[in-house]
């Protein structure tokens, strides 16, 4: 059973577009990666789910109902701003989100120290990346069954975001269902089960990052560079240090069956990252538009 549903989703702010036409489930024990350009409707989605903005159609569903302050409190919310009470020390906010969802705080101390977080300074004296801290605290502490992020490593240095992407293991682990919003391509490939491209308002596709690589683009590096090679698929890059970059889409065995002709000092075949498929589809859907 899903724990978030979306279906033909439409959010006008007057004339001006939101997001235009988006569909997509949300399962338990899964990170579902959201991805897009700037302004292509990503806090648009997320701000609907949490009830922070009325959709113009569609259907919206959390645990199966309409969202609503009481869904709210069994969600685990990061937004990308992060707005605290400047006088309130972090122990004392985090007590205070405590005292709203009608929880334990008892986790508080445990998800503070792997953390790293100084409970005694005030918010206001807090760097952005300490606010930070306190806001993934805010939206861990309760176990929550659906836990959305909206930018949640912006600030934090590059050991507390290994850790902060264990806490989130553990918790998919535990059966969360969890949406990553992220402009970190990497970060999205390292952790996510699944990507959810959204673009002027739509979705683009969603597939898990293993059938994106292995339907893919594959790169190819090989020395000394091939002289008169034609194999479909098979497109030169250009150098880089002493070998040849080539892109290949196609049967990998035809590839090695054909370079199998040639002397070669070297060869390695690679997986492009996330960032370098997203690079050839945007060149292909400019190619088809």
């Amino acid at each position: 059973m899903n724990v978030i549903e979306i279906k033909n989703l439409k959010k006008y702010y007057g004339k001006a577009r939101g997001v235009e036409d988006v569909s997509f489930e949300l399962f338990p024990g899964e990170i579902l990666g959201f991805i897009g350009p700037n302004g292509a409707g990503k806090s648009t989605v997320i701000r609907t789910i949490m009830g922070l903005i009325q959709k113009t159609s569609g259907k919206v569903s959390v645990f199966g109902k309409e969202p609503s302050p009481e869904v709210n409190l069994n969600i685990g919310y990061l937004p990308s701003e992060i707005y605290l009470y400047p006088e309130l020390t972090a122990l004392r906010q985090l007590e205070y989100f405590a005292r709203i969802r009608k929880t334990s705080s008892e986790r508080i101390h445990e998800l503070v120290e792997r953390l790293d977080l100084d409970l005694g300074r005030r918010t206001r004296e807090l760097s952005f990346g300490n606010r930070k801290k306190v806001g993934i605290i805010a939206a861990l502490f309760h176990s929550p069954k659906a836990i959305i992020l909206d930018e949640p490593t912006a600030g934090l240095d590059p050991l507390i975001q290994q850790e902060f992407f264990a806490l989130l293991e553990e918790e998919r682990k535990k059966g969360a269902a969890i949406l990553l919003s992220s402009h970190v391509l990497s970060e999205v490939e390292k952790v996510c089960n699944r990507v959810l491209l959204i673009k002027e308002g739509r979705i683009l596709f969603s597939d898990t990052i293993e059938n994106l690589k292995k339907n893919e683009y594959k790169k190819v590096f090989v020395s000394p560079k091939l002289e008169g090679v034609k194999l479909e698929g098979l497109e030169y890059l250009g150098k880089q240090n002493s070998e040849a970059v080539y892109s290949f889409k196609g049967d990998i065995n035809l590839l090695v069956q054909k370079l199998s002709y040639y002397r070669l000092q070297s060869l390695r075949i690679e997986d492009l990252d996330l960032e370098e498929i997203f690079i050839h589809y945007y060149q292909k859907e400019k190619k088809n538009a």
